[in-house]
């Protein structure tokens, strides 16, 4: 028997690459720096914009509201158009006007102003109070309002500050008879017109399938003798409407550092009535405010175009510049006598700034900083320009022993 050996293998592990570790470590440092360095860039220029998207979409949009211009509104010929000659229009008037006809002429004008009408709203304004038997009720008051915005976020609802003053709960109305709670925003203490806000959740498709926003109009072109239709609650019941004419356009209302343009009317109004002046075309020219109505019997609104800045303002929670004057226009008569043209102080708040930099009734404001101011809408003009907490410098001219002489304060624009 033939003797067998056997091979014994032993295996024996590789030796270790070092040079070949060292460079899988590199590779493993860069592509973590590599990683690393994407990851920050995304951070500090992708993430911000992101950021700016999502707060872009909780933040509502500014309410942007166009101006009119008082000047370009008063249309008058040119040469060129004088020269021309134009054809008159043959219109085809009947013999006489029946009932028929007086009829139709009401119809169109209701149809007209459909459009306005489904802007409107009924502000409830609503106080939780207690008899004298301790037993709880509401009280309840409401007025008209109109839907001015719509700033992606929210409904914005123009109305009087009197119906919500001190109350407890705040609904609005629409069209359809949907009711919804609403939040104050902000209001102006000269006109007492406010802005609520209602988010957009809140109100259900079909209520925004029928609302519209108020369609604003241009008022500086409406001329006395013109038809309009009150809308709203002019009586002080809601949903009624009331035809008749403008009877005056030059009436004006002085407030705290500007005025106001007047809308007199012969439509029958009441002390509480509340809504808007529509003209044929649809649009609305004044803002019903029954408070600065001679004897409360007539519809008086506000002009809309001299509110639109005050509205934008409003709309968009934003301040309003303060100093504390009431002004007149100094008048032709002064000017041509005295030399001066400007805004006459024909009153200051106590306290207020204009007192407080030592500003006097009597005094004539000639310039608001480095521009000179002759009409009130200049003045406030000028001082939207301002920033709060700011000192501008105010000039007037004050009469002494011997005649006008210029001062110039520095007043600190303050918040309304």
């Amino acid at each position: 028997m033939s003797d067998y050996s056997f091979i014994k293998e032993v295996i024996k592990e590789k030796p270790l690459n070092k040079k070949r570790l060292f460079t899988m470590f590199g590779v493993l440092i860069v592509a973590a720096v590599l990683f690393g360095g994407i990851a920050a860039f995304t951070f500090a220029y992708v993430l911000p914009y992101a950021q700016d998207s999502a707060e872009n979409r909780k933040k509502p949009g500014k309410v942007d509201i166009v101006t009119d211009d008082e000047e370009l509104s008063a249309v008058t010929p040119t040469p060129e158009t004088q020269e021309q000659e134009v054809t008159p229009e043959v219109v085809e008037v009947p013999a006489e006007i029946g009932l028929a006809e007086y009829k139709h002429i009401y119809e169109e004008m209701k149809t007209m102003s459909q459009n306005a009408k489904a802007s409107i709203v009924t502000v409830i304004g609503i106080k939780n109070e207690v008899d004298y038997f301790n037993n709880p009720y509401d009280s309840i008051g409401q007025l008209s309002g109109v839907i001015i915005a719509n700033n992606s976020k929210e409904l914005l609802i123009l109305t009087e500050h009197r119906v919500v003053e001190g109350v407890d709960q705040i609904q609005v109305s629409f069209a359809n008879d949907v009711t919804v709670d609403a939040q104050y925003q902000k209001h102006d203490p000269n006109t007492g017109l406010t802005i609520l806000k209602i988010p957009l959740e809140n109100v259900n498709q079909d209520t925004m399938n029928t609302i519209v926003e108020a369609p604003l109009g241009n008022s500086y072109g409406v001329n006395q003798g013109e038809p309009v239709i009150a809308l709203g609650s002019p009586m002080g019941y809601s949903d009624s409407m009331a035809f008749g004419v403008v009877t005056s356009v030059t009436n004006t209302i002085s407030t705290v550092d500007t005025e106001y343009s007047l809308l007199t009317t012969d439509i029958p109004g009441s002390k509480e009535g509340s809504g808007i002046l529509v003209d044929l075309d649809g649009e609305i020219v004044g803002m019903i405010i029954q408070e600065y109505s001679t004897q409360n019997d007539t519809v008086t609104a506000l002009s809309i175009s001299r509110i639109k800045k005050l509205i934008e303002i409003l709309s968009n929670n934003g301040v309003l510049p303060y100093v504390g004057i009431k002004g007149l226009e100094v008048t032709e008569t002064i000017t041509k006598s005295a030399g001066i043209k400007g805004i006459y102080i024909d009153n200051m708040e106590p306290d207020s700034p204009a007192a407080q930099a030592g500003m006097w009734n009597g005094d004539v404001i000639v310039k608001v900083g480095d521009e000179a101011v002759t009409t009130i809408a200049e003045y406030r003009t000028q001082l939207e320009y301002c920033r709060i907490g700011e000192a501008v410098q105010i000039t007037v001219m004050r009469q002494g022993a011997e005649g006008y002489e210029e001062i110039v304060f520095d007043v600190i624009v303050q918040a309304l």
